[in-house]
């Protein structure tokens, strides 16, 4: 009774900013987003070795409780040794729990014996955190209702995605109660989440025709917008660091170079720069020349979790 998962974290072009049911982790609004390859996490679930549930993330103890949560929505009553590690920075507001409650699903069902399809794998990964519904199908997908599920594989589009790390450490305040304190005290809110509907149907359209400039530039208003949504909050929430704002300068004169090179920020610092497979290399030499930037990670969009082992 064990098992080992892959998941990919995912990078909203539209954005996942606000919950219409906190319990049941339902979006107010439909989110669009893309695997990375760069940003994996792999999880190990062993049942019924131990009288008590223990995680370890990256090699140290964390409290089990929300996976314990998970493992109970799947019906799964043996107590789980659980060991997580992820190739990217953790907490830091590149997903790193999308790809971890993503990975949890597949390896704890794969454990348990029970077969799941995709969409349930889904649901149940979306109860640990929302955006690990995305995570599950992986490629390009889409997450409205319950789960998420995948308009695009990976192969639809060969873009790059520049992720600029802007800081260490974990992010100060995480998405889940930047996210509530956002819903419960912005004078914008309303706004942003009849925004993002606006902008997932005109998103999968671009998507789908393979449209560069105009994807990359609905994603960096998204981006904005969600930020200051978010910056309205009381007290306001700001997850950026000057070199954040440095990376968005340096993409605006990558365009205004001839480049196409556009940018998303979920809630955390880091910059990731969407750019055709020909460009990639001049917008990661770029960003890399920014003060402040301590590492660029080139990623390709990624496939589905799955069972490793």
């Amino acid at each position: 009774m064990k098992a080992t998962a892959a998941a990919h974290a995912n990078i909203a072009l539209v954005k996942y900013w606000g919950k219409r049911d906190d319990a049941l982790v339902l979006p107010e609004a439909g989110s669009l987003s893309v695997a990375l390859d760069k940003l994996l996490t792999t999880t190990t679930v062993a049942l019924g070795e131990s009288d008590a549930d223990s995680f370890t993330l990256d090699g140290r103890p964390e409290d089990p409780r929300r996976a314990r949560a998970l493992l109970d929505a799947a019906g799964i009553r043996q107590r789980a040794r659980i060991d997580s590690r992820n190739e990217f920075p953790t907490a830091a507001g590149l997903a790193s729990s999308a790809s971890g409650f993503a990975a949890l699903a597949v390896a704890a069902c794969a454990a348990a014996g029970l077969r799941k399809s995709p969409e349930e794998l889904s649901a149940l990964a979306r109860l640990g955190s929302g955006s690990a519904a995305r995570s599950v199908p992986g490629g390009w997908a889409v997450w409205e209702r319950e789960s998420a599920r995948q308009v695009f594989p990976p192969s639809h589009w060969d873009l790059r995605f520049c992720i600029a790390i802007c800081a260490a450490g974990a992010k100060p305040i995480g998405s889940r109660d930047g996210m509530r304190a956002t819903r419960e005290t912005s004078p914008y809110h309303a706004a942003w989440i009849e925004q993002c509907r606006r902008d997932l149907p005109a998103a999968i359209h671009l998507l789908k025709a393979r449209n560069l400039s105009g994807l990359g530039a609905l994603a960096e208003r998204n981006a904005l917008r969600m930020h200051a949504d978010a910056l309205a909050a009381d007290p306001p929430i700001l997850y950026w660091q000057p070199v954040t704002v440095a990376c968005l300068l340096a993409l605006r004169e990558l365009r205004a170079s001839g480049l196409e090179a556009w940018a998303t920020i979920d809630a955390g610092p880091h910059v990731v720069a969407i750019s055709s497979l020909a460009d990639a290399a001049a917008v990661e030499a770029r960003l890399r020349g920014v003060p402040g930037v301590a590492d660029v990670l080139v990623c390709a969009p990624a496939g589905p979790a799955r069972v490793v082992s």
